[in-house]
């Protein structure tokens, strides 16, 4: 790398006693600094809890169930979440940790078997364990969401496979984990020096894949960093970011920050992301700008997946962005002229129908939306994209010549983070329509989105958390 310091010498060294203020001496003589404004040095404020929700947002929902007045969409999505499947049971209660989380080619390691929905199951369950403690104050739940961390803690050692699909279970299980242990850190229950064993398992087992994913993208086999499809950086970012807030780590919150909105050079950053922006008159009869994402070529779950999961890392950096006012880079929702806007715009105005909440059926594990679609698929438009990387085997090597018509209308949990940021502009239709047909969108658990792992790509529960009417 070339350095600053040999760069300025040469031809640099006339500097006048009448300009020393804006001159300065190295080793190598005076040089002349007077353009150059260095990046300024910023130390974050951290009012735990603030990953994902505030404690702002927990102290309003608490209240509001204490006086009995939360809405009825909020009210319906806490029933639910009070009979999910992970904070019932013996989640909390028997311990189910591995040694090893395994996801992918499981050759070499010690069960020789895919294990990682595990650790899939058991994160959303601390997970939903931790939010019920924030928002009702019941012990029990943060007993139980302690003893699957410590759990975990006392028994996991790493996150492995004998191919790259283990650096999904990093990302997708990492920022889980870690969102569960943020909203648990207040419990008294909780010794200090057992936490201080979480965070650094959560910096040992899945930070450090984390970094390495997306500083080497798994030294993909084509050489190109743009290997892997925008949600592999997308959920390994919210892992990072999350850890980063859990361990007060500022290095790993701006390495996030930079890398998601401006020197990312995987497919998740928000330069990459963005593979065509249209102008698109929205039933309103509002021209609106509606951007095309690096997946909408894919089937709609995968693509549905990188713009849900982009919302919350979207959301947990802003909760972080409301004590750093000074930092305004963590306000991502802003960012890139508001491209996470741009793209949920798109991606819901290509997967929504004209049924409502109502018309909603289960069919086959997932939900299906009533009515017919809002557009045909001659109507949305699209560019065709592809071949990030030179392995025609995978989905990076691949064009994407047409919108990728397979699972299209299939619903994930999320939009209500959208809607809580861009809700009240003229050109977030299609974000609003989206939370409202889901609303309560509630989350894993929840029969609309079945049990695989798509199910847990996302935490959903925001209509609780953020919709005030």
């Amino acid at each position: 790398m070339i350095s600053f310091k040999n760069i300025i010498i040469a031809g640099l060294v006339g500097c006048g006693m009448a300009a020393t203020a804006s001159c300065q001496k190295n080793d190598y003589g005076t040089v002349d600094l007077s353009g150059y404004t260095p990046e300024p040095v910023v130390t974050l404020t951290y009012n735990h809890p603030c990953a994902l929700y505030s404690a702002a947002d927990f102290a309003r929902v608490k209240a509001a169930i204490a006086s009995n007045s939360l809405n009825a969409a909020q009210q319906e999505e806490f029933e639910v979440l009070k009979s999910s499947p992970y904070t019932n049971g013996d989640y909390g209660v028997t311990s189910h940790a591995t040694v090893q989380i395994v996801r992918g080619d499981p050759k070499g390691t010690i069960d020789g078997t895919q294990n990682y929905t595990i650790a899939m199951r058991d994160a959303a369950a601390a997970y939903q364990l931790g939010l019920l403690w924030q928002i009702t104050g019941n012990e029990t739940y943060a007993q139980k969401g302690i003893f699957i961390l410590k759990d975990w803690v006392a028994k996991c050692t790493e996150v492995t496979g004998n191919d790259n699909d283990h650096y999904l279970a990093a990302g997708a299980q990492g920022y889980t984990f870690a969102l569960a242990g943020e909203e648990l850190r207040t419990y008294s229950g909780w010794s200090e020096s057992e936490f201080t064993e979480f965070k650094n398992w959560m910096k040992n087992v899945f930070g450090d894949k984390n970094y390495k994913f997306l500083q080497l993208h798994g030294s993909s086999n084509c050489g190109s960093p743009k290997h892997y499809m925008s949600n592999w950086d997308m959920v390994n970012l919210c892992s990072y970011l999350q850890i980063g807030i859990l361990c007060e780590d500022d290095e790993i919150v701006k390495f996030v920050t930079n890398y998601f909105t401006k020197t990312g050079d995987g497919l998740g950053a928000l330069p990459n992301i963005q593979m065509a922006t249209y102008d698109f008159v929205n039933p309103d009869g509002v021209t609106e700008k509606i951007t095309q994402a690096q997946e909408s070529g894919r089937d709609q779950g995968h693509a549905t997946m990188a713009i849900v999961v982009a919302a919350q890392l979207g959301q947990s950096a802003w909760s972080l962005y409301e004590a750093n006012p000074d930092y305004p880079d963590l306000d991502y929702f802003s960012s890139n002229n508001q491209a996470l806007l741009r793209m949920a715009e798109y991606n819901a105005m290509a997967n929504l129908k004209d049924g409502t909440h109502a018309d909603i059926t289960i069919q086959g594990g997932s939900a299906v939306q009533g009515g017919n679609w809002l557009y045909n698929l001659a109507q949305i438009p699209f560019t065709p994209v592809g071949k990030w990387c030179s392995n025609p085997n995978h989905e990076a090597g691949k064009m994407q010549a047409v919108f990728g018509e397979k699972d299209r209308g299939q619903l994930r949990p999320g939009y209500e983070i959208y809607y809580k940021h861009y809700g009240s502009q003229a050109d977030s239709y299609f974000v609003k329509r989206y939370a409202e047909v889901q609303r309560p969108e509630c989350g894993s658990g929840d029969p609309r989105y079945g049990g695989n792992s798509g199910a847990f790509d996302q935490i959903g529960w925001g209509t609780l958390m953020l919709y005030q009417n």
